[in-house]
């Protein structure tokens, strides 16, 4: 009997690993890593062509997404935002959100648009999703929180060819050289961080 550790012993060692780190990072390195990351984005074809832009409110240690959706909002971009269903599988709405919206918290205290779900994007009318993550490697592997809402959500694109674009936000150093994967993991089609872009 094999002693060596499976994909989900491996992949819960490294979320608790590099999530520990990344809390432990200073105000100011945050503050520098998100201008830094908006400033990437922006030398991107794929960020500046994009129209309706899915972000996230970072939460945990997450890389700022703040200076990302002030940005859309002052571009004449759309900004969604997601908002958990309340049954399984896990999946998300993305809501339409702008500086006017009320906020509500979901179950894990993370502010979401308090509107009715009927206002939600069809996911297939995104041009691009801006992912969070905890870990990535250049293979275009990505590691979540573990709760699978985006392998979910968007698990019906993998087979077809027009689907929004995904990219990854992260601290540079949550990058990984060999991330384990399954397959019902997102791959991504980019990583943003705050040192550099990479397309997969």
């Amino acid at each position: 009997m094999s002693n060596k550790p499976n994909n989900k012993q491996l992949k819960s060692e490294i979320r608790r690993q590099i999530r520990a780190d990344r809390n432990n990072f200073s105000p100011e390195y945050q503050n520098q890593a998100a201008n830094q990351l908006i400033k990437q984005l922006c030398q991107q074809d794929l960020f500046n062509q994009a129209k309706r832009i899915a972000c996230f409110l970072s939460f945990d240690g997450e890389i700022s997404t703040q200076p990302i959706i002030q940005h859309l909002l002052s571009n004449e971009k759309y900004c969604y935002l997601p908002k958990l269903k309340p049954f399984k599988p896990n999946r998300l709405w993305f809501m339409p959100y702008d500086h006017t919206s009320q906020m509500i918290e979901n179950r894990y205290a993370i502010p979401e648009v308090d509107e009715g779900v009927n206002k939600a994007i069809a996911p297939s009318q995104l041009d691009l999703v801006l992912v969070p993550l905890v870990a990535f490697d250049l293979n275009c592997n990505r590691l979540g929180m573990g709760g699978g809402f985006y392998d979910a959500t968007f698990a019906h694109f993998k087979s077809q060819k027009k689907r929004p674009l995904f990219v990854g936000l992260a601290y540079s150093k949550q990058q990984i050289d060999d991330l384990p994967n399954d397959p019902w993991d997102l791959p991504l089609d980019g990583v943003c961080t705050d040192k550099k872009f990479y397309r997969f």
